[in-house]
């Protein structure tokens, strides 16, 4: 029975492989002869006998009607066994439903199900029957149109027959040539009826092919339906282990380790071997290559490194090179097992032993490779330590473990898949593929709890290396998920849950490679990013000490601020990924990014699952109606839409708060764009984001326009009373935004507060004044009051400085020593040039008034306060005085009013 069953069970995969070997063989052989001989046949380019000429083609064409006619029962014979396969498959799946309905399903059913799930036709072997499809589809298309051509020609057949006999020498006499001439009409018409006939039949093949290729469709989604179906059923009907499994161990053992089934895979290799050996003889030399330029291949992985490059020339392709070397190390072992498989796989299907080897070959050369390329990552060599500048030991120590694991992990993992594919005994899969991956995935579960375990110097280590970060604090959480999700897929398998538990495992495999390939390119981006920042940095301070004409690193030494960077560049620091560098916002859009692209992978490795578990998304929490075409159509909000509606949500406000450093990485840098502009962009470009985010998610939870009709229309009405001045603001930001009236940086005076512009918000735009305090002024005040701008159209300001000089003095040789003293300044602009003016005659002096211009405001006070201290050095040296301000002082007195000892001394002046 258990025979009859899988015979049964496989029957959708010979077809499509007997078919497939017939397309490949016979057919493309008949329509190149179709196209081929047609278009010689009508031109007759033969010389003779015209009237033998046309009946040898009317005979060939006979016997190509014979052939096509022949020829298309294959496809028929195809299209019918489809036909056959998909009822069979309709009336297992009632089968299959019939018995799903009881309650108690036992060993057996679920046997039934393992079978009938091995036996669906897979996507890959429709797809090669689709791409095999259409070529012979445009093959026949091409013989159909030569014989429609060839049809074309005959449809003047008196040309044909003077062509004809315009061929012949010597020429026939003329009274022979009216007779010819019937003859030859009446050959041509009989050819014509014989091309008819022959455009009809593969009219026919083509149409065949066509419904072959609509029944493949419906047989690939009737197949997915049903492999969905059966994969449900299978996830929660159990197999419980039994004295019979146990019993069964044993001659697992003896399938797995027998020497004549080893012999017989070697056999098979062989005779392929000799059938095709070009792609074994080409993989065995390429890893043979790789082995022995293994030693060359580390040098050059260490080559790589910053730490042997000169600063200026390390770049990130420098990485991206050893990732590729770190390949190329792990490749040949993977390679050598992709080969042996491959030359299996055509070995004939009855050897049940040698199919397994092949697949179980191909998937375990898959894990190796990924493990391989991890431990290569950890090398003391690799990309981690060297590029990514983590922690030697740390890499060493997890490496290290990583290897112990592998002597392990991979064969257990081998003697799984070998007997749980579909060419082994079911029996095997009970007993001898659900131990193994038991003791697999237990062996997993052992290298992480090695690896997190508090006092284990991996843990111990990054503690001290990174001891406030998440991992370090989360430890407790990683340990639980990364050893309890392993030990739970063995409890899975040993209670007979086989299928869930290889599902399950799988599945946690791809995950974890996932994750690290994330870890791996988010390391990239951060380190393309510190290396670009430090290119632009040495180009920039390369461009400041050329403006200046002083070395970098006596200018760094000055203490100056603005230098710092300029020392640095005299003494590079090596592209050494350093996290902390990258700056707050930069970390944070890195871990967005990746972080998006990591739970999109997850997605796709995981979205088999969401069948599983449709139960909990489908399960409606309320209906609502739409209107659609004029209709009113209901819609259930499920709990599977709720989820999507929050996570749009999530992602909108993760966007909003991450697309600035994305902009300004990606697009804004590149752009010769004002800061001011860029940021304008930016807050557009949130408005746009938080939109199109909040009316996804609301469509999403059956929101639409006319369910929040009545919200505006309220809004509308406060907007009259309360909420005026929230939306005058609001518009004020957005014209701000959009006009450029003030800009991030300008320096603005608003009423009595004036400072630098800092941010625009979208009520209110912060201005830090000169002590460093954050004034909040509404937008509206922008846009309605009054306000000045010191910095809109250029950073040039004016100095208005007064000075005076005491009665007396040469005016010119004043006016002339200040204007010296002004045009000497650096800082203070010759266009448009200064100047020097007597402008009023004071109580005490002669009032002059400098008026010179400086490139900005924050130069104005520095400016000012060295021509004052100059000014009064060079009139002090020329003997001009600057006066203090003179008083004089009158008394009027009547006499005697005055004390007595001021009259005396009154009477002694003599006054």
């Amino acid at each position: 029975m258990r025979g009859t069953r899988r015979t049964a069970s496989y029957g959708a995969g010979r077809w499509l492989c007997d078919v497939s070997r017939w397309l490949r063989t016979r057919f493309p052989v008949l329509l190149l002869a179709f196209v081929v001989a047609l278009p010689a046949g009508a031109g007759f380019a033969q010389q003779g006998d015209p009237l033998r000429a046309v009946a040898d083609r009317n005979e060939e064409i006979s016997n190509r009607i014979a052939e096509a006619t022949i020829a298309i029962e294959e496809p028929k014979k195809a299209l019918a066994d489809l036909r056959r396969t998909q009822t069979d498959l309709e009336q297992r799946m009632r089968w299959v439903e019939r018995r799903a309905s009881v309650q108690a399903l036992g060993e057996e059913f679920a046997q039934t199900l393992r079978e009938y799930l091995r036996g669906l036709p897979t996507s890959e072997q429709l797809a090669a029957g689709k791409a095999r499809r259409m070529e012979l589809l445009a093959a026949a298309s091409d013989a159909e149109l030569a014989v429609e051509r060839a049809l074309h020609r005959l449809d003047d057949r008196d040309a044909v027959i003077d062509s004809l006999l315009a061929k012949v020498q010597p020429p026939f006499a003329d009274e022979e040539l009216p007779q010819l001439k019937r003859a030859l009409s009446a050959a041509l018409r009989q050819q014509r009826d014989l091309l008819q006939r022959l455009a009809g039949e593969q009219e026919q093949l083509r149409k065949t092919l066509n419904e072959a290729g609509d029944e493949a469709v419906a047989l690939q989604k009737q197949a997915d339906a049903a492999r969905t179906q059966l994969t449900d059923l299978l996830f929660w009907t159990p197999a419980p282990p039994t004295a019979q499994t146990l019993a069964e161990l044993a001659p697992a053992l003896r399938w797995t380790f027998s020497a004549a089934h080893w012999q017989e895979a070697a056999a098979a290799m062989q005779a392929e071997l000799v059938r095709k050996p070009l792609w074994p003889a080409a993989a065995l030399l390429s890893a043979g290559l790789l082995l022995a330029l293994r030693g060359r291949l580390r040098r050059a992985l260490l080559a790589l490194s910053p730490a042997a490059l000169m600063v200026d020339r390390y770049r990130i392709g420098h990485a991206l090179a050893a990732l590729a070397v770190t390949c190329l190390l792990a490749l040949p072992l993977p390679l050598l097992m992709w080969a042996a498989a491959g030359t299996l796989l055509g070995a004939p299907e009855s050897l049940d032993f040698v199919g397994a080897l092949a697949e179980a070959l191909y998937q375990v050369g898959r894990l190796l490779l990924a493990l391989l390329i991890s431990a290569w990552l950890l090398d003391q060599n690799g990309v981690a330590v060297r590029h990514f500048g983590w922690d030697e030991a740390l890499m060493a120590a997890t490496a290290r473990e990583l290897r112990r694991g592998l002597v392990i992990f991979v064969p257990l993992i081998f003697v799984a898949g070998l007997n749980g594919m579909a060419h082994a005994p079911f029996a095997n899969e009970e007993s001898l593929a659900r131990l193994a991956l038991s003791l697999a995935v237990l062996t997993l579960a052992g290298f992480f709890f090695r690896v997190l375990l508090p006092g284990g110097a991996l843990m111990r280590g990054f503690s001290e290396y990174a001891p406030g970060t998440w991992v370090v604090r989360l430890r407790p959480v990683w340990l639980v998920a990364l050893v309890g999700v392993p030990c739970g897929v063995a409890l899975l398998a040993l209670a007979g849950y086989f299928v869930a538990a290889g599902y399950v495992f799988g599945r946690l495999v791809h995950s974890l490679f996932l994750v690290l390939g994330a870890v791996v390119l988010y390391g990239l981006m951060a380190l393309w990013v510190q290396i670009q920042r430090q290119r632009l940095a040495r180009e920039q301070d390369g461009e400041g000490g050329t403006q200046e004409g002083t070395p970098a690193k006596q200018s760094a030494t000055t203490g100056e601020p603005g230098r710092t960077v300029a020392h640095e560049s005299s003494a590079p620091r090596r592209p050494r990924l350093d996290i902390a560098a990258l700056g707050e916002e930069t970390r944070s859009l890195l871990d967005f990014i990746v972080s998006l692209l990591l739970v999109g992978a997850l997605w796709w490795v995981w979205r088999d699952a969401v069948a599983t578990l449709g139960a909990i998304t489908d399960y409606k929490l309320w209906s609502y109606t739409d209107s659609l075409g004029g209709k009113e159509v209901t819609h259930a909000l499920t709990v599977g839409r709720l989820l999507l509606a929050l996570l749009v949500l999530v992602i909108t406000a993760i966007l909003v708060q991450r697309v600035g450093a994305l902009l300004d990485i990606v697009l804004l840098q590149r752009l010769d764009m004002q800061a001011d502009a860029s940021y304008a962009i930016t807050v557009v470009t949130r408005y746009a984001i938080a939109a199109v985010g909040i009316v996804s998610s609301s469509r999403l939870l059956g929101i639409g326009w006319e369910d929040v009709q009545w919200l505006v229309t309220a809004l509308s009405v406060g907007l009259g009373f309360g909420l005026q001045e929230i939306v005058a603001n609001f518009v004020s930001g957005l014209i701000v935004l959009a006009e450029r009236p003030i800009r991030i940086g300008d320096v603005v005076t608003v009423g009595d507060v004036s400072g630098k512009v800092a941010r625009i918000r979208a009520r209110a735009t912060s201005v830090i004044d000169f002590d460093n305090k954050e004034v909040i002024i509404p937008n509206k005040a922008f846009i309605t009051g009054h306000v000045v701008n010191w910095t809109l159209s250029n950073q040039i300001i004016r100095l208005l400085i007064k000075v005076g000089v005491g009665y007396g003095s040469d005016i010119g040789l004043v006016q002339r020593a200040i204007l010296e003293v002004v045009r000497g300044n650096p800082e203070v602009l010759q266009d448009p040039a200064p100047s020097v003016f007597l402008v009023a005659f004071g109580e005490s002096s002669l009032d002059f008034e400098i008026r010179a211009f400086v490139g900005s405001l924050d130069k104005r006070l520095p400016v000012q306060h060295e021509i004052n201290r100059e000014i009064a050095r060079v009139l002090g040296e020329h003997g001009i005085e600057i006066p203090y301000p003179q008083r004089d002082l009158h008394i009027h007195s009547a006499p005697g009013a005055l004390p007595g000892n001021l009259r005396d001394d009154q009477q002694d002046l003599g006054v």
